[in-house]
């Protein structure tokens, strides 16, 4: 998977999480304050900058 791709998965999950934590909230399972969302997202969206610039950009020999 080259980078590209790896940070298209990354955002992607990322907002398949927000969605999921927007739609809990409609639901009433619990409540999310825009106090304590904005860090939240923060940490996700920094997770996903580590976790892209720690792979490698070479994939290979090809076999």
């Amino acid at each position: 998977m080259n980078k590209e791709q790896r940070r298209a998965v990354v955002f992607g999950v990322l907002f398949i999480a927000i969605g999921v934590l927007f739609l809990l909230e409609a639901l009433g399972v619990f409540e999310i304050a825009p106090a304590t969302l904005w860090p939240i997202l923060l940490v996700a969206l920094g997770i996903g900058v580590l976790a892209d610039s720690g792979r490698d950009d070479e994939e290979g020999p090809i076999r």
